[in-house]
């Protein structure tokens, strides 16, 4: 059991932290469909998300903002019997109001990836973690992102899950000190 998969034996996050999870993402796409799966992953456990990301990524478009900004409410209402998914729809709609705010984002600041990576200077923190007992679950990067990206429509992205998405999207590095899947050990 690897303590830096968080102990788990369940094989799909085990191959999702070896293969994904804190590895330095850039693709401003890629981006945008981590940070909405993190929005839906509030109140639920990160692998019940995981379990359910193919079928998010057949109901909102392969996560193309420019298409799920055009989703109506007769789309949302489609969507409350889409199979495998969260059924939730406050949190269907925030997906939505956030494409939007990425749109305003790539106009304002011409990319969401360079728009993230500026709150890091553009290159991954090492947080060093020697052990699981470690971990923080925020800090004051994570609070002034999370109300930056407030400012464009993105909801359910308070400072916990900001820095949740800092650390699985390779923003923060992460993995515990010897892990063999730390990108600086890599």
């Amino acid at each position: 059991m690897n303590e830096c998969a968080f102990g788990t034996t369940d094989s799909l996050y085990i191959e999702y932290h070896d293969k994904e999870w804190g590895q330095p993402l850039y693709d401003s796409q890629k981006l945008f469909e981590l940070m909405a799966l993190e929005s839906q992953h509030a109140g639920l456990s990160w692998l019940t998300i995981l379990k359910k990301r193919s079928a998010y990524r057949e109901a909102f478009y392969q996560f193309d903002p420019y298409k799920i900004a055009q989703m109506t409410e007769k789309d949302i209402d489609a969507l409350m019997g889409f199979p495998n998914i969260v059924h939730y729809r406050k949190k269907l709609e925030v997906i939505v109001s956030q494409a939007k705010g990425y749109i305003a984002i790539e106009k304002e600041h011409g990319s969401f990836s360079d728009f993230l990576w500026s709150f890091v200077d553009y290159h991954p923190i090492d947080l060093k973690y020697k052990t699981p007992k470690d971990r923080i679950t925020v800090d004051e990067r994570a609070k002034k992102m999370s109300k930056a990206l407030k400012q464009y429509g993105f909801k359910f992205m308070g400072p916990v899950t900001m820095f949740s998405f800092l650390e699985a999207a390779g923003l923060y590095d992460a993995h515990l000190i010897g892990c063999p899947f730390k990108p600086s050990q890599k």
